[in-house]
C-alpha cells in the first residue's frame, strides 16, 4: 500500500530527549525531525513536502494499514501498532533522555524497536535522510560487520544508524531487511551529534527502561490531583518536551509552517521562546508542582535580562540570541502545498507591549511560590518599570503579531497595567527602593482609567479590540483572569455574552477577531482563545457552561491527547504547528478553573 502524501496534523504523536523532538505519524513514518536542537534544520521534513523532505518508515510486503497507538502510560514513549495480512507490527519509539547534557560530546539517541505479536515477520526499514531542509547531499558509509552500521555525514552533522540487518542503497534511500520472530523485539538506532563520539555499547532494552523511569518519576513529580486528569497529566508531559533542557528555554512548537489555514499564507516557524508563551506556561507548570523547570526559565530569562536590561524582544532564540531573520524556502512545497514555508520569524522585531506584564506576572507568581528570585530581573526592575511607563501609551502590534500596521490594542495596555501592579509588588517583597513610586502608582492608574472608557464600547456592550474600535478581540477575555475587573462585573459578563454570540463558531468554538489583519487568508477557530471562555464560565459560576464547552473542545485532540493551535471551523481537523504549547496550557488552567469553580472557591489563584 502507497503512503499518502500528506497525514492530517493530528495523525502524529511526538517524542523528544529535551533537546530536540521527532513527529511520528501514524502509519509510523518519522517526518518531521531537526538534530541535534529544536532550531536546527530538518534532516527528515516529509510532513512539509512529501517527495524531498525525507522520513524514516517501515513497510511489509502487501502494505499496512494503522491499528492503534498510544503512550506507555506516564511516560512520552510511544507505541504504534500496524496490521498487515501477515501479521501486526509493533513499532516502539522513543528518544533517551539526558537531561543534564549541556554539549554535543555525548549521542543523542532515537531507538526504534519492532515487534511482531502475532507471526514471525519480514519487515524493511528504510531512511530517507535530507539535511538542511532537503537542500543537501549527505557523504553515506557503510560499516560494520554485514554493512549493519549507516553513517550519514554532512557538514558537522553526522548520524550512525545501527541495525541487526544490512543496509542496501535503494534508489535515494537506504533499506534494511529485518527477519522478526513473534514475539522476539530487534532495535535499529538512531544516533547524532557533533562529535563523532557514538556509544555503540549501550543496548536498546535497556535504554527503553531508563528513559521510561525517567519520564515516570517526572510525572509522579505532579501535585494534581483534580477532573481530566489524564489529559492534564498528557499535556504536562507534552510541555516537559518543548523545554530546551541545556538552557531551561521553552518553545512555543517544535515545527514550523504547519498552516493555520491549508492553503493559507499563515505559515510560522515558532521553534523559538516566546516571552509571552513562556510566561502561560511557567504558571501553568506552577499549578502542577514543577517549580524545577520554571527555576531553570527564570534563570534563562535572568540571563537573558542581564543583556537587555531595559527592554526586551518578544522572542528569541533557545539560547537567548536576539537575531531570528525571516526567510522563505521556495524549494518546499509546504504542509499539503501551503505556501510559502518558513524558517526564523520576522516578529521578533515587532514592538508587542504585553510581554513586559506577561513575564512580571510569571516572576511574581514564581517568587510567591517560595522559588528563587531571578536576579537579572531584580537587577533590572526599576528600569523596566520605567520604560513601561514611559511607553504604554504607545501602538504596538499586539500578541496576535499583526502585519498590518501598529494600533493601540486594549491588551496591550492590560498587560502594561500588570507589569506595573505586579512590578510595585515585587519591588516592595524583594526591598527594591523605588525614587519614583508614586509616579509609577499615577501610570498604573492612568492606565486603568483609559482601558475602562477607551476601552470600553457601548456599541458593543464588551471591551474592543483597540482603542476607541469598535470590533471584538478574545484577549478581552483575559481581563477578569489577570485580576483587572471581578469576572463577576458587568461589562466582563456583557464581554463575554459578546463574544459568545459574535466571535465563536456553530460549536461555540472562538476566534481571536475577524477583521482584517494585514494577511488576508483566513484561519481556524482559536484553542488558547475557546479555552479562555471556558475559564471566564467557570469563574462566573457557569460550572455546566464550562464542563460543556471544555469537553466539545478537547474532543477534537487526536488519540494520543496532543493538541495544535487551531481548528478547521466545519471538520474539526487540527491546525498550525504542533503540538502547540499554548493549547496544553490551556487545558491544564481550564481544568484547574473547573475545579476551583466545581469545589466554590472562588478565582483561581488571585494576586491579591
Amino acid at each position: 500500500m502507497e503512503r499518502p502524501r500528506y497525514l492530517p496534523i493530528g495523525d502524529y504523536g511526538i517524542i523528544g530527549d529535551l533537546h530536540s523532538t521527532a513527529l511520528v505519524g501514524r502509519l509510523g513514518s518519522i517526518d518531521w525531525m531537526c538534530v541535534p536542537r529544536f532550531d536546527s534544520p530538518s534532516v527528515f521534513g516529509r510532513i512539509l513536502d512529501a517527495d524531498n523532505g525525507g522520513s524514516l518508515w517501515v513497510e511489509v510486503e502487501d502494505g499496512l494499514i494503522s491499528d492503534s497507538r498510544r503512550y506507555l502510560p506516564g511516560t512520552n514513549i510511544l507505541e504504534t501498532t500496524l496490521s498487515s495480512p501477515r501479521g501486526r507490527l509493533r513499532i516502539t519509539d522513543f528518544m533517551v533522555v539526558r537531561e543534564h547534557q549541556k554539549t554535543l560530546e555525548q549521542d543523542h539517541v532515537l531507538v526504534r524497536l519492532l515487534e511482531a505479536p502475532d507471526s514471525d515477520l519480514e519487515v524493511s526499514v528504510h531512511v530517507d535522510a535530507r539535511p538542511e531542509y532537503g537542500t543537501a547531499e549527505l557523504q553515506a558509509t557503510l560499516a560494520g560487520s554485514d554493512d549493519s552500521c549507516l553513517e550519514l555525514e554532512q557538514g558537522e552533522l553526522h548520524m550512525h544508524l545501527d541495525g541487526p540487518g544490512g543496509w542496501r542503497k535503494q534508489g535515494r534511500a537506504f533499506v534494511q531487511l529485518l527477519q522478526l520472530r513473534q514475539g522476539e523485539r530487534q532495535a535499529v538506532v538512531v544516533r547524532y551529534d557533533g562529535q563523532r563520539t557514538y556509544e555503540h555499547g549501550a543496548e536498546a532494552e535497556k535504554m527503553l527502561a531508563e528513559t521510561k523511569k525517567y519520564w515516570e518519576d517526572w510525572i509522579g513529580r505532579s501535585n494534581y490531583d483534580g477532573p481530566y486528569l489524564d489529559l492534564v497529566l498528557r499535556s504536562a508531559l507534552t510541555l516537559k518536551l518543548l523545554i530546551y533542557a541545556p538552557e531551561g528555554s521553552i518553545v512555543a512548537a517544535p515545527t514550523t509552517s504547519l498552516p493555520e489555514w491549508i492553503g493559507g499564507s499563515r505559515n510560522w516557524d515558532y521553534r523559538f521562546t516566546w516571552l509571552r508563551d513562556s510566561a502561560f506556561l511557567v504558571y501553568a507548570l506552577q499549578l502542577l508542582g514543577y517549580h524545577q523547570e520554571c527555576t531553570a526559565f527564570m534563570a534563562w530569562l535572568g540571563r537573558v535580562h542581564r543583556q537587555h536590561p531595559a527592554q526586551w524582544q518578544t522572542m528569541y532564540g533557545i539560547d537567548g540570541r536576539t537575531e531570528l531573520p525571516e526567510v522563505e524556502l521556495g524549494q518546499l512545497e509546504g504542509y499539503q502545498k501551503s505556501k510559502p514555508v518558513r524558517v526564523g520569524n520576522g516578529a521578533a522585531d515587532q514592538l508587542q507591549m504585553d510581554i513586559y506584564g506577561e513575564t512580571l506576572d510569571s516572576v511574581y507568581l514564581h517568587l510567591r511560590y517560595g522559588q528563587i528570585e531571578a536576579p537579572g530581573v531584580r537587577q533590572g526592575l526599576r528600569d523596566m518599570l520605567e520604560h513601561v511607563a514611559k511607553s504604554w501609551d504607545q501602538p504596538d502590534n499586539g500578541i496576535w503579531e499583526v502585519r498590518g500596521g501598529q494600533r493601540h490594542f486594549l491588551y496591550s495596555k492590560l498587560q502594561c497595567w500588570v507589569a506595573l501592579d505586579r512590578g510595585l509588588m515585587l519591588a516592595d517583597q524583594l526591598k527594591i527602593p523605588m525614587p519614583r513610586r508614586q509616579a509609577l502608582v499615577w501610570t498604573k492608574e492612568e492606565i486603568r482609567h483609559t482601558i475602562l472608557t477607551r476601552g470600553w464600547s457601548e456599541k458593543l456592550c464588551s471591551f474592543r479590540q483597540a482603542l476607541d474600535e469598535d470590533a471584538l478581540d478574545a484577549t478581552a477575555l483575559m481581563i477578569p483572569m489577570l485580576n483587572f475587573l471581578p469576572a463577576m462585573d458587568p461589562r466582563v459578563r456583557q464581554t463575554v455574552e459578546a463574544i459568545r454570540r459574535d466571535l465563536t463558531d456553530e460549536s461555540g468554538f472562538v476566534y481571536r477577531y475577524r477583521r482584517d489583519d494585514g494577511l488576508g487568508s483566513s484561519e481556524g477557530t482559536f484553542l488558547l482563545c475557546s479555552f479562555w471562555l471556558v475559564n471566564n464560565l467557570a469563574l462566573q459560576r457557569q460550572l455546566g457552561p464550562a464542563r460543556d464547552l471544555f469537553e466539545r473542545l478537547i474532543a477534537h485532540g487526536n488519540d494520543l491527547g496532543l493538541f495544535s493551535e487551531e481548528l478547521d471551523p466545519k471538520s474539526g481537523a487540527l491546525l498550525g504547528n504542533f503540538p502547540q504549547a499554548f493549547t496544553h496550557l490551556a487545558i491544564i488552567n481550564a481544568a484547574a478553573h473547573i475545579e476551583r469553580a466545581a469545589e466554590n472557591r472562588g478565582p483561581l489563584d488571585p494576586v491579591h
